[in-house]
């Protein structure tokens, strides 16, 4: 008896050991397969025989890319059989150049069609098992036949079993298994675009069972978008790690509105098809011979760290090579952020777009499929803010919400809204597409929509918004201008250009300023407004400028601090914002130029999901606008330029700020909005300014 206890302390006493001696858990290795080396796939392309009920076919007749009884025409553009010097099929290229040439996915098929009828396999209507009915029938054939006479060797080139964010191990198993088996089914349940895959099998192929498999509808095309999607979960992590118009709203996420933009994880609400340069970071993907992390050149072509915090004194002149073939971009910390909320950056990326640098993914979604889409037509600067997700190494690598990044457009953000009518026959498919109205006098940089993103609104007038009550922006409606068609998914306008928009600072729209967050699913917060959100703008005085664009497609960008001068009408809106203590060139925190007006207002986007304020102007989904003159911060507003206040906006000055108003300033103070003086803030200005405000209540002092 004595003898059972010391066995188990001592089993015990190796428990720590053994946890000591796993691998450290980094997100370049992976979730269920490695984003390295060489990975080859068996595809299988299945179409159903309505035997039993006809009339459920969704396609009885087949389509021109794929004729009925026949593989389909676009069979081999799916994946290269062996490595080439430059992939040819669409998935292969794809992520030869996402990759920067590190990661190979190559593939074959089965030879013949596989056809299901439903008569024999009753299941083939639960759209997720059907790889399963496929390789029953496969297996009638007696032996793998595959269009390059390749073996069930080929496609096993990885262990099986590979862990969550530890290294995978190159090689064969014992027996083998495939490591991945596609099922591409031409008319099932599973409509275009839709799919799934996970770390299953679906039963022996000829033997052989599979380490990963998916399946996907292919009735319109060769279904690239979620193809690509639904495999980079297993590169990247599950669901939560939906983003770049990949997202659906019932996942949790980070921000109210669904986003869209470009990432691995974006799908059928993409707008540049290629990824992003937090994903090549989040997958190590680097080029030979690099020396830091993120990283860009100086004006001598020597590579810089080019993960910047500018107020800790990053700034300077930095030259960005093309994205998709070098990797080069910056990355901006937000400042202020307090460190229980989820920190910020900005990235900067270099598009040349497909015409200029060969790849055929960076464009946008629907470029060159009809004239009436307009792509790439200049390169630029493409903007997208990082929110949290920084972890790549330990045991949180793959917790979090989806919708991390957000597209930061050089066009602005807006309180847009529906016009109330619909486009018909739109481009480029001849479908519905809603008209919305893009007006300047809504500017709205902190917390308007920007156009790569799904409105929000309250739909059916219940006091609540949730996210499913949302509106894809289709034609953009704008005083003066040309109706645009076909924007979510991408226009010139959203790059930052030389003959466009080239500069983004405090006083902009959009803004450099961090960004407000809401956690939350479809109908309910995951924290309400607490943290980790992030529920005030912190203005930081920071500014990008694109100053040139070279032949060879190099730009030259400066980043800079101390931006605090507005020279053109602001529109600010959010429940709060906070002016630190910056000091621009004349010494103030934020000056207002002559001419230009601020004014501060209250968000028409929505900020929370409820509850709804139906006070004047309303319902409301938004807080009144609220600036605070963090103490030693200064603002002034200059001869002929305005301080106006709407909509039960109020400023307060908190100790030893000042608000300084010159001569021939003007400052608009209506009912319901104030300026609030704490301690010994200072009111600077001509006494007529604030004489009538302070009788009326609308300027008070708090101790």
């Amino acid at each position: 008896m004595p003898r059972v206890p010391v066995l188990l302390l001592a089993l015990l006493l190796q428990l720590p050991l053994v946890a000591q001696e796993r691998p450290e858990l980094r997100s370049e290795n992976g979730w269920y397969l490695s984003p390295h080396g060489t990975i080859r796939i068996l595809v299988l392309f299945v179409e159903i025989d309505f035997d039993a009920k006809p009339e459920k076919d969704p396609q009885p007749n087949g389509a021109e890319h794929w004729h009925k009884g026949q593989l389909p025409t676009w069979k081999d553009r799916v994946f290269d059989p062996f490595p080439m010097a430059v992939q040819k099929a669409d998935v292969s290229r794809y992520y030869q150049d996402i990759s920067l040439g590190r990661y190979t996915v190559l593939g074959d098929y089965i030879d013949t069609l596989i056809t299901l009828k439903e008569s024999e396999y009753p299941g083939v209507h639960q759209a997720h098992s059907i790889g399963m009915h496929a390789v029953k029938e496969a297996n009638k054939r007696g032996s793998l036949r595959t269009r390059h006479g390749l073996t069930v060797a080929d496609f096993d080139l990885w262990k099986a079993r590979g862990r969550a964010g530890e290294p995978k191990l190159a090689g064969p198993d014992d027996p083998h298994s495939y490591d991945h088996v596609m099922v591409i089914v031409r008319n099932s349940g599973l409509g275009h675009g839709q799919g799934s895959t996970d770390s299953g099998s679906p039963g022996e192929l000829y033997g052989f069972r599979s380490d990963t498999q998916s399946r996907f509808g292919a009735m319109n095309d060769l279904p690239f978008e979620i193809l690509k999607h639904e495999f980079n979960h297993l590169l990247i992590g599950g669901n939560n790690f939906h983003s770049g118009g990949g997202n659906a709203a019932q996942f949790e996420s980070t921000f109210l509105p669904l986003q869209g933009g470009w990432s691995m994880m974006g799908a059928s609400g993409s707008s540049l098809l290629t990824c992003c340069a937090w994903d090549r970071d989040r997958m190590g993907w680097m080029p030979d011979g690099v020396t830091h992390r993120i990283r860009a050149r100086d004006r001598s072509d020597r590579e810089v760290n080019a993960d910047l915090d500018p107020l800790a004194g990053d700034t300077g002149v930095y030259v960005l090579r093309d994205f998709v073939t070098t990797g080069d971009a910056l990355r901006i910390r937000m400042p202020f952020i307090p460190e229980d909320q989820v920190q910020q950056w900005l990235w900067v990326e270099n598009h040349q777009g497909s015409k200029r640098n060969g790849s055929p993914t960076d464009r946008f979604h629907w470029e060159g499929i009809n004239p009436c889409v307009t792509g790439v037509v200049e390169p630029g600067l493409f903007m997208t803010m990082q929110v949290g997700r920084e972890e790549r190494v330990g045991p949180s690598i793959f917790n979090g919400a989806a919708d991390y990044l957000r597209p930061v457009l050089a066009n602005g953000n807006f309180d847009l809204h529906l016009r109330g009518d619909t486009l018909h026959n739109s481009c480029p498919f001849g479908t519905n597409s809603l008209y919305f109205v893009r007006d300047p006098e809504l500017a709205n940089p902190f917390t308007g929509n920007q156009e790569q993103e799904l409105p929000v609104y309250d739909r059916d007038g219940n006091g609540k918004v949730q996210r499913t009550e949302h509106w894809v922006p289709g034609v953009r409606f704008e005083q003066g201008e040309p109706d645009l068609d076909l924007i979510l998914f991408g226009r010139p306008d959203h790059a930052f250009r030389m003959n466009g928009v080239r500069s983004i600072g405090m006083c902009t729209n959009p803004s450099t300023a961090n960004m407000m967050t809401l956690f939350s699913s479809n109908t309910r917060t995951s924290y309400g407004t607490g943290a980790p959100n992030v529920r005030t703008i912190h203005l930081n005085g920071m500014r990008v400028d694109l100053l040139e664009m070279r032949a060879n497609g190099d730009a030259v960008v400066r980043v800079s601090t101390n931006d605090t001068r507005m020279s053109s009408d602001q529109r600010w809106c959010a429940d709060s914002i906070i002016l630190p203590p910056l000091r621009g060139m004349d010494g103030h925190s934020l000056t207002v130029l002559s001419g230009n007006r601020l004014l501060l207002d209250r968000s028409r986007t929505p900020t929370r999901m409820s509850p709804a304020d139906s006070s004047a102007g309303g319902p409301w989904f938004s807080d009144p606008t609220r600036l605070t003159i963090a103490a030693g911060a200064s603002i002034l507003v200059e001869d002929h330029a305005t301080l106006e206040l709407k909509n039960n906006s109020a400023v307060h000055l908190m100790p030893t700020s000042r608000l300084v108003l010159a001569r021939k300033a003007r400052l608009c103070l209506p009912e319901g909005s104030r300026i609030v003086v704490h301690g010994d803030a200072r009111l600077e200005g001509r006494a007529k300014h604030f004489r009538k405000a302070r009788r009326r209540g609308r300027i008070i002092n708090a101790q």
